[in-house]
């Protein structure tokens, strides 16, 4: 039922209600009209009367008391068996005693049907008792005037009309009054509703505060948790950077000096598988190298993501450069080596290292699973991009282990037998990498029937123009390719080293004086000039650079780059190498300070690492005396003796190299040696930390409103503030 059908009905019971005392007092009224009749016919008349004069008060009396004890009967069926009593009544009189004013009565009906039934009712009933009131007439002995003929009638509609003219205002008051009630009632119905949902709703949102604020309470513990694992790593890393810097340095050097100077080892027969093994040995040391130094760079600056240093590459001699350091895997092996390549192919913007490590992955896992037949290695290029492929005859793997395989931690084998070593992470870091460089990796397989792997490298339309473009320098490639450049003016190779590591969006050329920044400038047009430096001349050297560069226009951008070189700075060290060092960098390092050294104290807690310093030395000035120091106490002792030159660890047992550097500066004897040192990466940004930074833009033309914008925008998203321990309404 609707809401409109249910709000009529709910009118017409409440009207019954209004209807129903009306009727009660026209019963117990046509109850006393019909007794007082008939008692009044008794006394007036001492004979009985006749039957049909005693009809019509008897007719009134059945009807009022019938309708009065029937309550169970609808209101309106009362009312009927009154009104139709009541005309009875009437007409019953008329026929005993044939006169008009019994017709004129029957007005009485029509009022009281206009009471009990309704406005309306009123002409249908008027209408109704028009024809008795005819026939009547018709009926009337003796010659009747138009007029008293249309009499009865005519009072008939008369009291119609009065009736549904008095009752309509009443009965619209009425429905207009209980209409309001009921919407009244809806209403308040309605605001019952609403404050119940209101109340849950209330309830609800206390609820939420509660586990609002336990939420709260458990960030808090885990950002007090994550700041101390935080320090927990780069204290580790602070301390296992040591422990791979040194064992690597000890095989890149020694490799490397076995390669360029051979003759040191005098009595030893140089076969050419012995060189090549010792280039084999050289060459995988440098590489191993260089994903050390990318994990401690990320774990020091807290990148995200691995960086990738795109330059341009000529992808099929990495791919025969890789071969040759991976076909040591194959000596052991009766498996075959094939390689397809085409005769030139793109060149392409990539990361030769990581592509490297990829392609090293792939080759050394076929080399895992295969154990007869071949190993192919090949490339083409489709549709806008090199494929790369390493295909065996190997075990193969399952269909549903084709996508699973590339996920950390999984192998084609369960978990509790997995013969073939490894961890799993060798496919996942391969695939990370490859995405990285915009391509895509999968595998496909047939189990028994052996495994090949691809993956994909993008190339852009200026690097299709083939091979004979392939040695172009890294400045030209700067000047044509895709990516804008940065030329940074700094003294300091490993900042130079770092920022063309991590800056993805521009290369980064290096210059290492004014003028040197001065002609790259006009060479490779950068989009901005880096200077980098903690010193006040830094800001006079960008100044003057631009100075220089007028007309030109570009923006220079001081700053300052937390790096070991700072540490030494303030630990009041001549300079500072970290490992791996190379004969080169060291021999550089100590021609700066003293270039024909006399006596030379090295100090180093690893032997292999003494020794290697030591020799790296003297093939530099043989005639120079070597003062090796194991310990800082040795350390100490040696350098009484005025060396020209310290080189000097600074993570050594018992005392150590901050110790030993300590007490160097205050003794008189020893204050004004020099002192190098060569030891692991330290985290820099630890002392980054404990002063101010400042970064200055200049540019002779001003910035633009559009080119400020940018730049805060910029700034304000790579600066995250911290607001942890902040005091409170600070």
């Amino acid at each position: 039922m609707t809401t409109a059908a249910a709000s009529r009905e709910l009118v017409a019971s409440e009207m019954d209600e209004l209807r129903r005392p009306v009727l009660s007092t026209l019963l117990l009224t046509g109850l006393a009209s019909s007794g007082a009749w008939i008692v009044g016919l008794a006394v007036v008349r001492y004979t009985p009367p006749p039957a049909i004069v005693l009809a019509s008060p008897l007719a009134l009396l059945l009807a009022s008391v019938g309708s009065l004890f029937a309550r169970r009967l609808p209101t309106a069926a009362r009312a009927a068996m009154f009104l139709l009593g009541l005309t009875t009544s009437l007409v019953l009189g008329f026929l005993a005693s044939p006169a008009r004013d019994w017709l004129y009565c029957l007005s009485l009906v029509v009022v009281a049907s206009g009471a009990l039934v309704g406005p309306a009712a009123s002409y249908g009933i008027a209408a109704l008792l028009s024809v008795v009131s005819g026939a009547c007439l018709w009926g009337m002995p003796g010659p009747q005037t138009l007029l008293q003929s249309l009499a009865p009638i005519g009072l008939l509609w008369g009291a119609a009309l009065v009736s549904c003219q008095s009752s309509r205002s009443l009965y619209a008051t009425l429905l207009w009054a209980l209409e309001s009630q009921n919407r009244a009632w809806h209403t308040a119905e309605e605001v019952r509703t609403r404050r119940a949902e209101l109340r849950r709703t209330l309830d609800s949102l206390r609820m939420t505060h509660g586990l609002l604020e336990r939420t709260v309470q458990e960030l808090e513990a885990a950002r007090a948790e994550a700041e101390q694992a935080r320090e927990i790593k780069a204290h580790f890393v602070a301390n296992i950077s040591h422990e791979f810097r040194t064992p690597l340095n000890i095989i890149v050097g020694f490799a490397e000096m076995l390669c360029t100077r051979p003759e040191a080892y005098e009595g030893v027969s140089w076969s050419p598988a012995l060189r090549e093994d010792i280039a084999t040995i050289w060459r995988n040391a440098e590489h191993l190298l260089k994903m050390v130094d990318d994990v401690l760079d990320l774990a020091q600056i807290e990148a995200s993501r691995l960086p990738v240093l795109p330059e341009p590459t000529d992808l099929i001699h990495l791919i025969h450069e890789t071969l040759a350091t991976g076909s040591a895997l194959l000596r052991e092996s009766p498996l075959e080596l094939r390689v397809s390549l085409p005769e030139t192919l793109p060149l392409l913007r990539i990361d030769p290292t990581r592509v490297r490590q990829v392609l090293l992955n792939l080759v050394n896992n076929a080399v895992r699973f295969t154990h007869q037949g071949y190993i192919q290695v090949g490339a083409y290029l489709s549709d806008g991009e090199v494929t790369v492929y390493v295909r065996d005859t190997g075990e193969g793997i399952p269909p549903d282990k084709l996508e699973t395989i590339f996920e950390r931690f999984e192998q084609v084998e369960s978990p509790g037998r997995r013969s073939h070593g490894g961890l799993g992470l060798g496919l996942a870091i391969s695939r990370q990498l490859v995405r990285l460089h915009g391509g895509r990796m999968w595998a496909e397989s047939e189990p028994g029937k052996g495994s090949t792997f691809y993956f994909t490298l993008p190339c852009t339309e200026p690097e299709r123009a083939g091979a004979a473009q392939l040695m172009r320098t890294h400045a030209a490639a700067s000047t044509q390719g895709s990516r804008p450049s940065a030329v940074v003016l700094c003294q300091d190779p490993l900042v130079v080293r770092m920022l063309a590591r991590h800056v993805e969006r521009l290369d980064v050329v290096g210059a290492s004086s004014v003028a040197e920044a001065r002609a790259l400038v006009g060479e490779v047009h950068p989009a901005a000039v880096v200077a980098v430096g903690d010193a006040p001349s830094t800001l006079d050297q960008a100044r003057a650079l631009l100075s220089e560069l007028a007309p030109l226009d570009v923006a220079a951008i001081v700053c300052d780059y937390p790096t070991e070189r700072q540490a030494g700075s303030a630990l009041g060290v001549s300079d500072f190498l970290v490992k791996p060092v190379t004969q080169r960098e060291l021999a550089a390092a100590i021609a700066r300070l003293r270039p024909r050294p006399r006596n030379v104290l090295v100090a180093d807690d690893d032997p292999d690492m003494l020794r290697l310093l030591c020799r790296m030395v003297q093939q530099e000035w043989a005639d120079a005396e070597i003062l090796p120091a194991a310990t800082g106490v040795d350390a100490l002792r040696l350098a009484l003796q005025a060396p020209d030159i310290v080189l000097l660890d600074l993570f050594m047992p018992g005392l150590s190299g901050v110790e030993v550097l300590a007490r160097l500066r205050a003794n008189p004897a020893t204050t004004r040696i020099p002192v190098i040192v060569v030891t692991a990466r330290t985290p820099a940004e630890e002392l980054a930390n404990l002063r101010e930074c400042e970064v200055r833009v200049l540019r002779k033309r001003g910035l633009a409103a559009g080119e400020m914008v940018r730049l805060i925008e910029s700034l304000g998203v790579a600066l995250s503030p911290r607001y942890a321990g902040a005091p409170a309404g600070r």
